[in-house]
């Protein structure tokens, strides 16, 4: 079964309030950790997790908190996915690149190897800086959607 991990949400959805932050400014991660409703402890696994890949970066002191250590147009969720889980691989059978006794007689291996790569080209297609885009076209059409339906009152 395809399925995106809690960790991962969490990190896209930590990245992507860093990116519309104004001017890359630090945010601390117990504020983040609120609005975004994700436990603290977990927030800094994941915090850590983008920090040694050089994705974010903290400032220590009353003032700090984590930023972006990149443009989010440089950013792309390919690489927070394979940050926070690993190499995207969609194919069932672990040995496909060894030595496999199913290789001659094989059906599936060019449309799991056809599916890996057009996951992998999407996800190298999206920047952080789209996602932070589709995020605010998103709350606008939501309120756009608020004002114009009719009142129950």
């Amino acid at each position: 079964m395809f399925r995106i991990s809690r960790r991962l949400d969490y990190g896209l959805q930590l990245m992507v309030a860093l990116a519309s932050q104004p001017d890359n400014h630090p945010q601390s991660t117990a504020a983040l950790a609120d609005r975004l409703k994700i436990p603290l402890p977990f927030l800094h696994q994941i915090g850590h997790m983008l920090m040694q890949a050089g994705l974010i970066k903290a400032s220590p002191g009353p003032h700090g908190g984590i930023r972006l250590n990149r443009m989010p147009e440089s950013i792309t969720l390919l690489q927070i996915v394979e940050i926070l889980e690993g190499t995207v691989s969609l194919h069932p059978c672990p040995d496909c690149d060894e030595d496999c006794i199913h290789e001659d007689g094989c059906t599936t291996q060019m449309t799991w190897d056809m599916l890996q790569d057009k996951v992998v080209e999407y996800l190298r297609s999206i920047t952080l800086n789209s996602l932070v885009s589709s995020a605010s076209n998103m709350v606008n059409y939501t309120k756009l959607a608020r004002a114009a339906a009719p009142s129950t009152r």
